[in-house]
């Protein structure tokens, strides 16, 4: 069942751009839940994107590698993390007492 979902043709283009979409929203408006959602669809779209995989860049198997669609799924990676790092760093800026000028609070 799943496995003829994911042969449908419009999966692949539905799931660049929720990859698209996510990974900017990311790099705008850092949250915690937009890195989880992004880290799920890169993880999508590595099962996916067999049609449009492209040139090996490195085999590990005769039947198994790295490709160039695989570049997407790393990137959209790094930019979840990127986020989850971000969010935490408010977090920790946010719970140390100062203000959004820099300054700590007046007693």
């Amino acid at each position: 069942m799943l496995q003829t979902l994911l042969d449908a043709p419009v999966v692949i283009p539905l799931t660049l751009l929720a990859v698209g979409v996510c990974g900017l929203g990311a790099l705008w408006r850092p949250r915690v839940d937009v890195a989880l959602v992004l880290g799920l669809l890169a993880a999508i779209w590595s099962r996916v994107n067999q049609p449009v995989e492209g040139r090996v860049l490195h085999s590990w198997t005769l039947d198994r590698g790295f490709t160039e669609a695989d570049l997407l799924s790393v990137a959209a990676v790094l930019v979840a993390l990127l986020t989850l790092g971000r969010c935490a760093w408010r977090l920790v800026r946010r719970s140390s007492g100062r203000d959004r000028t820099g300054t700590l609070p007046a007693r």
